[in-house]
């Protein structure tokens, strides 16, 4: 090794801190503490989402190792919770809201790991629920949600195990422990595979490169190696429809607004400003240089799905790492400016928040739709699709199928209809068009979505009335429709009407 080189190596060395600076020991739990007191007082104040009920549905009714959009935890544990709490939408949203609340702390610890002071670890843990994609999220269990803190811990515990490597304490461990939360990221979405490909060519590339020697390494690989290897198995089975979906996702998006859209859901103000200065620090700051890999892997990431037509919240679960990245180089400024700054950052994310109780949003269709922006509607929906089938006659509705234009009213169907008195539901959209098409004996199909959407395949239709969701987020005046005498069976139109 050259002289240069030997002391570029040792300076680098040096920027590191042997010993972390104190945690913020009350400050940062009250952070958490708030956000999960928030989320939990608020969380009984509205319905179902759609994707609870779709992930509902698919636990309950139709586990499998792998689906189109998504992949078998979520679904797995709202199962679970219902079966644990049965109609407890407090107990179904307790785990989100602890996710959100105990990711602000790791964003807390990640900026102590950086050598953030006390005030760099608060200034990082407030960021974290002052996004407004962040806190929503916190609402609900989806597999965005889960996929926050699983990104965030991820990082977290690879700049620790930097850290403590280039101090020359062995910590090995840590690796194992980032196998075990990437094995449970990769059944929750598959997003996470490309922050590792993006974190691994940028070691490759920066360094610390010692890792790859490491063989702690290699078997942390193998743990979600081998537990993917159901959910590879049923993507290549039904011909992955990934794939599929990742298009689909690409022809909704506009990459123009890859950048301001994610910037918002970051968080006006604060949340926007952290991302940028965040970023700027990892690839910029002398003593963030040990770190440097992981700013490139985060505009890799990002450029990524700027190219793949990605959403804006598949960068989301960088966002705790630029939060702290940023609290860093904040952690001496005067807070005249700071304090007031996140106290207006606070506006946008607490607006959205359902401070109006259930009932309420029920009675009162008029208010305007940022106002609606929770489900209100799903009770409606299946009251008004069960008094259409109980009016046929017991014959027919031996022979009818309830079949819903999309995944939204498929899922509140199932799983509020069946305790209704109704069949399953089915959809032709992408995921439910996996769980099955109705059964060849089913020559009448009770369909709710738009007018006419399966005219050409019956011989006879009939309009039953409209049914308003009331929701946000699902086309108004869906249509109740009675079709019958299919033109062909079951198995060869089923494909035909498949959407994406």
């Amino acid at each position: 090794m050259s002289a240069s080189s030997s002391t570029a190596a040792t300076a680098t060395t040096d920027r590191i801190p042997r010993a972390l600076p104190p945690f913020a020991r009350s400050a940062v739990p009250v952070i958490a503490a708030s956000t999960l007191a928030l989320l939990l007082a608020l969380t009984t104040r509205y319905d179902y989402v759609t994707d609870e009920l779709y992930f509902l549905a698919a636990g309950k009714f139709y586990t499998a190792w792998g689906y189109m959009d998504q992949q078998p935890l979520v679904p797995l544990l709202a199962a679970f919770l219902d079966r644990a709490f049965p109609g407890s939408l407090l107990a179904f949203r307790l785990l989100p809201a602890a996710a959100t609340a105990l990711g602000a702390i790791v964003a807390a610890l990640m900026a102590r790991e950086l050598g953030g002071n006390r005030r760099a670890q608060v200034l990082a843990a407030a960021a974290y629920p002052l996004s407004p994609w962040i806190l929503l999220n916190g609402h609900w269990l989806t597999a965005s949600t889960m996929e926050l803190l699983q990104w965030t811990a991820i990082l977290w515990l690879l700049a620790r195990w930097a850290r403590l490597k280039h101090g020359g304490v062995d910590r090995d461990r840590l690796l194992l422990g980032i196998g075990l939360i990437i094995a449970l990221a990769v059944q929750t979405k598959f997003q996470v595979l490309v922050l590792i490909a993006a974190l691994l060519v940028s070691i490759a590339i920066t360094g610390p490169r010692s890792l790859f020697a490491r063989p702690a390494l290699w078997l942390a690989a193998a743990i979600p190696l081998a537990t993917a290897i159901p959910t590879l198995w049923w993507q290549a089975r039904h011909g992955w429809p990934a794939l599929a979906m990742g298009i689909a996702v690409n022809n909704e998006n506009d990459r123009l607004l890859m950048v301001p859209t994610a910037l918002f859901y970051a968080g006006l103000l604060v949340g926007a400003a952290c991302c940028c200065y965040g970023a700027f620090r990892l690839l910029r700051a002398p003593e963030l240089l040990p770190f440097r890999f992981l700013g490139w892997a985060a505009i890799a990431v990002f450029l990524f799905f700027l190219a793949a037509g990605g959403r804006p919240n598949y960068v989301a679960g960088l966002f705790g790492l630029l939060f702290a990245a940023a609290a860093t180089g904040l952690q001496r400024r005067s807070g005249m400016l700071l304090w007031p700054a996140y106290l207006l950052s606070a506006v946008l994310p607490l607006s959205l928040l359902p401070v109006y109780p259930l009932g309420f949003l029920a009675r009162h269709p008029e208010l305007p739709s940022y106002v609606r922006l929770y489900e209100t509607g799903w009770p409606g929906l299946t009251e008004a699709v069960a008094r259409a089938y109980r009016a046929l006659p017991a014959e027919q509705q031996r022979r009818t199928a309830i079949v819903a234009e999309n995944y939204y009213l498929a899922g509140a169907l199932d799983v509020l209809g069946r305790k209704a008195g109704l069949p399953r539901a089915y959809s032709p959209h992408r995921g439910y068009w996996f769980f099955g098409a109705p059964p060849e004996t089913a020559d009448t199909v009770l369909y709710v979505g738009s007018r006419n959407r399966l005219s050409v395949h019956f011989g006879r239709s009939r309009e039953l009335g409209e049914v308003e969701t009331g929701l946000a987020n699902v086309a108004q005046g869906n249509t109740i429709t009675l079709y019958q005498d299919p033109l062909q069976p079951w198995p060869a139109l089923w494909p035909r009407i498949r959407t994406i």
